[in-house]
């Protein structure tokens, strides 16, 4: 069973290694690699160059288009996609996937956890799943499955290249409003990396922007969209007077709010 693994990459030279390692250091050796690389002006090629990926480099809209170029050059039977910066958790983890697909013909998807590692690899905090709110009830308020350590059937199922942060959210819903089969493992597959240039980490208006406009379309309670709506303002108006405190606080604000709330009403 062969396995796509697609790679978007853009100036991520002091990362791309570790990510390349980690695909083809695998026990499982049927593996795809494709690297589409948004023409970084870093050493990304030149280590590139040293792993037998495909490697293109080509200007695009940003990572959902990429990925979607990915997706349609793909041959594998199963799908992934690992950002430049994040890493497999281990040399066997496409060998676990493949055997959980292969023992259930019946799944379509399959997730699992993942750990939070620092700058130079160092492992942080566990992202563990909770295996309730994968149904597509939960997923219409908030994006609980962990992409890295997603892998899923080749399928139709393409990205929303008008969104910058929330595509992988959307396809998530969008493969179970179509009724796929997701499966929860609770093994660790993937190495989730922090660092300033991210896009999670950078966690700007825009960003907050398109969660209140996720919740518009999927979830449509007025108390879900009246918190993502407030908090994308408050972000908004702490980048327009350059506040990081006031931006500190809506984080906090949100916390507590997705506690009182069981996870309920949460902009994230």
């Amino acid at each position: 069973m062969r396995v796509t693994v697609i790679t978007p990459s853009k100036d991520q030279g002091s990362y791309i290694e570790d990510c390349l390692c980690s695909v083809h250091g695998q026990t499982h050796h049927d593996v795809e690699h494709i690297v589409l690389d948004a023409l970084s002006k870093d050493a990304t090629a030149a280590v590139a160059a040293q792993y037998p990926c495909t490697f293109l480099q080509k200007k695009d809209t940003g990572p959902a288009q990429a990925i979607n170029h990915g997706l349609d050059m793909a041959t594998g039977d199963i799908i992934c996609w690992l950002n430049a910066d994040d890493m497999f958790w281990s040399k066997t983890t496409l060998e676990e996937i493949v055997r959980t697909f292969t023992e259930h013909p019946e799944v379509d998807v399959i997730t699992g956890n993942g750990y939070f590692v620092s700058e130079d690899g160092k492992l942080l905090q566990p992202i563990s799943g909770l295996p309730e709110r994968f149904s597509l009830c939960w997923m219409k308020m908030g994006d609980f499955i962990l992409q890295p350590a997603t892998f899923w059937r080749r399928n139709q199922f393409r990205l929303d290249e008008n969104l910058h942060y929330c595509f992988d959210w959307k396809l998530w819903i969008e493969m179970l409003q179509a009724g796929l089969n997701l499966l929860y493992v609770p093994s660790y597959f993937a190495r989730y990396r922090v660092h300033t240039t991210s896009l999670t980490y950078q966690d700007s208006a825009s960003r907050r922007r398109e969660i209140y406009g996720m919740a518009r379309q999927y979830d449509g309670r007025r108390t879900q969209m009246g918190w993502c709506w407030l908090v994308w303002r408050i972000y908004q108006l702490a980048e327009w007077v350059g506040s990081r405190k006031l931006k500190r606080l809506a984080c906090v604000a949100n916390e507590a709010m997705k506690r009182l709330s069981g996870g309920r009403i949460q902009s994230c």
